[in-house]
């Protein structure tokens, strides 16, 4: 019974037209490591390595589509925050950078053009980033150096940035009574 319920389940949702596309963008990970945080933590308070994910595409969209890997991290990286931009033809996620801490990083959703997006300070994370409508990409940054009061201070707590497109303007997003918000 079990598993009819879930055969049918699945074709239930396939059928769904709003599920009417021939690929999926998605991050595949080992059940043995989800990399899940706290719901007082973020990404910069779990583990950076030891995580069999990668980024990939299925296609078709379905039990016997095909996955196409587009990014392995190298070292076991945990890869995560996948975002895709309004246009379908780049993404961006959250992954450690050669410095060991988090960075935010874009790549076209063919697998080319992997850059780092954010720059390397040695004890800052960066996050959870988002394209905005204008192009500019908003995101979770420790830079602010304040930590979380109810554990010491031992994790970091976030503010939000924005940063133009090819991230080499960012600044921090502040809030003004006056206005919606101020860049």
């Amino acid at each position: 019974v079990a598993a009819r319920f879930t055969n049918l389940q699945r074709e239930a949702m396939l059928a769904n037209p709003l599920l009417d596309f021939q690929k999926l963008l998605l991050i595949k990970r080992g059940a043995g490591s989800l990399g899940l945080p706290q719901n007082w933590q973020a990404n910069c308070g779990i583990g950076r390595n030891g995580y069999d994910n990668e980024i990939a595409v299925l296609s078709p969209v379905g039990p016997q589509g095909n996955l196409t890997t587009l990014l392995k991290p190298k070292d076991s990286e945990f890869v995560g925050d996948l975002k895709l931009d309004f246009g379908g033809d780049k993404m961006l996620f959250s992954m450690p950078g050669r410095h060991g801490r988090w960075q935010v990083w874009e790549m076209g959703t063919d697998g080319q053009g992997l850059r780092a997006l954010t720059g390397e300070q040695p004890d800052v994370d960066s996050y959870d980033p988002c394209y905005l409508p204008d192009g500019r990409v908003i995101f979770a940054s420790t830079a602010c150096y304040s930590g979380v009061p109810c554990v010491g201070g031992r994790y970091g707590v976030a503010n939000l940035y924005v940063t133009d497109a090819d991230g080499k303007k960012t600044r921090q997003l502040t809030f003004d009574q006056d206005d919606d918000w101020c860049p």
